[in-house]
Formats: structure tokens, sequence, C-alpha cells
């Protein structure tokens, strides 16, 4: 009976440590950045409040109330008028408003799109870094396992008097540096983990999901530029500002007046009247130099296309090239450096053990190891980053 209430209560004990801990992978954070960023709610926002504006060309000049007089005489007699007076905008008017407003909803839309790429990536970056730290822990963790297993044989050796004390100072001092090392590398990832929380607006978040820093692996796609959020932007705006320029030209269409009146005519009551008439622009010059304006700002826009879709080229030949040679290092890494110096670690602290090799080149072979698994977590990390902009770079 006492072993199963101990059981039960560590069964709940355990749910409730793990309902403790809020731990997030790379996909997730991802997909949280992508929708509730507080960037990237705005733009929904923005996208929200141009399609409510697009009812905005609907507005018509104010009515216009008054009262005239006219050939009055002494006795009161004359015309007086009560008048009302109402001037439409054109249909075209509210229509060309209400298409370039859902044209700025798409620009919009886009530019949510490269908000979404530019933050996926600083993610999946920032993640890649942790799992680098993560790694760096790790490989500190097998190096002072190492060290300890040589401590171990140098005070064996120094306690039957094959040796002096300085083989065993030399390596405490040495294990004291990673000692070191782990401190500040644990230091760093909690730094970085707090950048983290910030892009994910959660404070609750402990850990990440994964454990160590592991090759990216993917398949290289065919790139359309030309699809890319950021020429699409701009490629927008384009057509935003074309239609900027027909609302601009609004200004030069006609409005139709219309009027009526109540009138009492030497004391004559009621007579009606009406009128109706077009008020034409007169001074046009204004808004020609608006139009001319709008034009050039379309060319500019042009030209910023062509050179971001330059810069996207040559930021792919640049990643693809970083891709094969990070792959090329990687593989002589694994295959032919760590297994070699891994033989080299095992045959050297034999050696070292039975007192066939001084403890000066034990040492200095694992400060060649360290500095090899390093450079290859390095490796491991540039390779993954790489692997972060080339995604940035498709359309999807």
């Amino acid at each position: 009976m006492l072993r199963f209430i101990f059981i039960t209560m560590l069964l709940v004990f355990l749910c409730l440590s793990l309902s403790a801990q809020n731990v997030l992978g790379l996909e997730a954070a991802l997909a949280r950045v992508k929708t509730q960023h507080p960037r990237v709610l705005q733009q929904d926002l923005y996208i929200q409040q141009q399609r409510i504006l697009k009812d905005a060309g609907k507005n018509q000049p104010f009515l216009s109330f008054g009262y005239g007089m006219e050939e009055l005489g002494l006795a009161g007699t004359g015309v007086h008028s009560l008048y009302a007076q109402q001037s439409f905008n054109l249909p075209q008017v509210a229509q060309r408003q209400a298409v370039y407003q859902e044209a700025l909803a798409q620009t919009g839309e886009v530019q949510k799109a490269v908000t979404q790429k530019q933050l996926q990536r600083s993610v999946a970056g920032l993640y890649q870094q942790l799992l680098f730290l993560k790694s760096q822990q790790r490989l500190n963790k097998e190096l002072l396992a190492i060290y300890d297993k040589t401590e171990e044989i140098a005070q064996k050796r120094a306690s039957v008097g094959e040796t002096g004390a300085i083989p065993l100072i030399t390596t405490q001092s040495a294990k004291q540096q990673i000692e070191w090392q782990q401190m500040s590398t644990v230091q760093n990832y909690n730094s970085q983990f707090i950048l983290l929380q910030q892009f994910l607006m959660d404070n609750t978040l402990t850990d990440i999901a994964d454990t160590a820093l592991v090759v990216w692996k993917q398949a290289l796609e065919t790139i359309d530029l030309a699809a890319h959020p950021l020429v699409e932007q701009i490629h927008q705006r384009k057509v935003a500002n074309t239609l900027q320029g027909d609302v601009i030209q609004s200004q030069l269409l006609p409005q139709v007046s219309t009027g009526v009146q109540l009138q009492v005519v030497d004391a004559t009551f009621p007579n009606f009247g009406a009128q109706i008439g077009l008020n034409v622009p007169l001074f046009t010059q204004g808004v020609k130099a608006q139009v001319q304006a709008n034009e050039l700002n379309g060319k500019i826009l042009d030209q910023n296309k062509v050179w971001q879709l330059q810069q996207l080229e040559s930021q792919q030949k640049m990643i693809l090239q970083n891709i094969q040679f990070l792959e090329q290092q990687l593989t002589y890494f694994e295959n032919t450096l760590l297994p070699t110096l891994q033989k080299q670690q095992v045959l050297n602290q034999n050696a070292f053990s039975i007192g066939a090799l001084d403890y000066l080149n034990v040492l200095q072979g694992l400060e060649q190891i360290i500095d090899v698994k390093r450079r290859y977590l390095q490796l491991v990390l540039q390779l993954n980053l790489a692997w972060v902009d080339y995604n940035y770079l498709l359309e999807g």
C-alpha cells in the first residue's frame, strides 16, 4: 500500500513538473512569431483600416442652405427666396478611391509578408545560436570528463613517485579554464534566451525543446526571386501609386450642381424654382503638378524594383557558395579530422597512463581536440545560419 502511494505521488510530481515547464520547438516558435508579434498585428490593423476607407470616396460636398432677396420695394414687395444647393461628384470619384484603398490594403498584405519573413529569419537564427550554446555546454562537460580522467592518471603517477606535481597542477589549471568557459557559456545562453522571449512576447517560456545543434539537412529548390515579398512589395506600391494618380486626376472631373428654391414673389406664395449645372475646375496647374510628381514616383519605384532584384540575386549567389563551401568543410571534419583526433586522444591517454607519453604531449593533444571540436560546432552553426538565410529567399 505504501509503495502504491509513493508511486502515485511520484507520478503526480512528475506531471506537475512537466506542466510547469513551457518549452518551444523551432516550428512552433516560427508559427507564433508569424501570427502574434506586435508588428504583424499592427499591419493587420493597417490592412483593416485601408479597407474601411474604401467608402471614403463616397463623400459629397456640403449641402448649402440660404435666404435671398431681390427687387425689394418700400411696401415689402419683391422676391424672397429660401434655397438649398447640393453638388455631386461623378461616380468615378468614389470608384477610383475605393480601388486605390484596396490597393493600399494589398500593399499592407505584402508588407506583412515581408515582416513575417524577417521575424522568422531572426527567430530561426536566434534558435540556432541557442542550440550552439547548448552544444558548447555539452562539449565542455565532455572535456571536463576527459580532464578528470587525465587528472586521475596524473594523481596516481604522482602518488607513486613516477612524476612530480607539475603534471597534476597543469591538468587542474587547464580544467579550471574549461569550468570558467562553461560558466561564461551558460550566462551567454541565458542572455540569448531572454532575446527569444522578447521576440515571442512570452516571459513564461522556460527553454527550447531541442537539446543540441545538428547539421541542417535541406534540398535546394528553384527560387523565383521576382515572387519574393520584398519585390512584390515594390510592385504593389507601383500599382497603388498608379491608382493614386487616378485619384488625383479625379479633382479635374466636373461636379453636378443642383438647387431648389421656395419663393415669395410680391406677396404671392408659394412659388418654386430649380437649377442644375456643372462645377468645373478653372485652375488646374496645381493638380497637373501632382500628377507629374506621381508619375516620377512610379519611375523611382521601377528603379527600386530593379535594384532589389539585383540585391537578392547577389545574396542568393553568396549563400549558395557559402553552403557548398561549409558542407565540404564539414564532410572533411566528420570523415577525416574528428575520427583521427578521437583515436589520438585514446592512444595518448593510454600511453600517459603507463608512462610512455609525457603529460605535455597529452595536454597538447587535448587542446588540439578542443580546438577542432569547437571549430566543428562553429562550422555547423555557420551552415545552419546559411540555410536560414537561404529559406528567407524562398518566396513561400
